[in-house]
This record gives C-alpha cells, sequence and structure tokens, in this order.
C-alpha cells in the first residue's frame, strides 16, 4: 500500500523538481521538428520537439520527448527505456521538464493544439506512455486552463487545445 501511495504522489510531480524551467526553441526546419529545445539532464541531453501537423490556421503540433541511445551509433530515440537511453537521469523530472517545455511553447507560439498521445518504439507502450501523460496533465488542468489550455482527451488521443479556439465537443471555432 505504502508503495502504490508513494507512486501515485510521484506521478502528481508535485514534488519533483524540473531540468529546466526557460527554453530556447530553434526552429529546425528538418522533416522531423519544426521546433526543438534541448536540455541537459544530468548530463544527458533530451531533445523537446514540436512537430508541425497539418491544419488550416498550421497551429497544431505534435509533441516528443527524445533522447540519446545507446543503442544507436548516433541520434536520438523516442523509446525511454533505460537500456537504450545514455547516462542516468530521472525520468520523473524529465517529465516535469517536458511539461515545463509544453507551457512555454503554449506562451511563446500560442498553438491552437497539441498532441501529447504516447509514442515508443517499442509495442505496448504507447498506450502506457498515454496514460501516464493523461494522469500528468490531469493532475495540472489548473495550470493549463490558466494559460488559457485544457485537455481534449479523444478516442485513445490525447491533445492540449486552446480553449478559446474549440468548444466543448473539440470541434475547432473560426
Amino acid at each position: 500500500m505504502m508503495q502504490l501511495r508513494n507512486l501515485l504522489a510521484e506521478i502528481t510531480l508535485g514534488s519533483v523538481t524540473p531540468y529546466a524551467t526557460q527554453f530556447v526553441w530553434q526552429f529546425s526546419g528538418d522533416w522531423r521538428a519544426n521546433y526543438e529545445t534541448r536540455v541537459q539532464c544530468d548530463g544527458v541531453t533530451v531533445l523537446f520537439e514540436m512537430n508541425s501537423q497539418y491544419s488550416r490556421d498550421g497551429a497544431e503540433y505534435a509533441f516528443s520527448i527524445a533522447m540519446p541511445s545507446d543503442t544507436m551509433t548516433s541520434g536520438f530515440t523516442i523509446s525511454h527505456q533505460r537500456s537504450q537511453v545514455a547516462g542516468q537521469l530521472s525520468y520523473l523530472r524529465v517529465l516535469q521538464t517536458a511539461g515545463e517545455a509544453i507551457l512555454d511553447f503554449c506562451a511563446q507560439y500560442a498553438p491552437a493544439s497539441i498532441d501529447v498521445t504516447g509514442e515508443d518504439t517499442q509495442e505496448g507502450k504507447d498506450l502506457q506512455k498515454t496514460r501516464i501523460y493523461r494522469n500528468l496533465l490531469q493532475a495540472n488542468a489548473v495550470k493549463l486552463m490558466a494559460a488559457g489550455y485544457r485537455i481534449l482527451d479523444r478516442n485513445g488521443k490525447l491533445y492540449i487545445v486552446a480553449a478559446n479556439r474549440y468548444d466543448a465537443t473539440g470541434i475547432h471555432n473560426d
């Protein structure tokens, strides 16, 4: 019982300190991401990306976290398995930092929506990540609302949407 309580407390991230709270977003212009920021996390460079998605106003993005891979000769992986990530870092602190990065991107670029659905190279991890992200977003819903965003959870996809651009059904208001 104690372990479950500790796990639930950690999932809300209330006492977890992010690695960073300020970010410099760079336009990457490559095929994967339109904007990216890199953060040093216990000596490991973690890449946060906002990948452009098709939309009428060009302001819809998909968020991803990538970490250096120990199993590849170079590059990053979206798999967050410890065996595939170079170095030692706190995954909970990375998640807290990701939340800060998303809020920072919202403040700087005011996107209409951000897809935060979990993605992984290992089968079945997508759903697990989405469940974790859903719980984290719900625990921080007040912070999102203060920034002008809300959570939209539809058909297995998880989004942060600008509250003033979408109605309760998720339909875009022009």
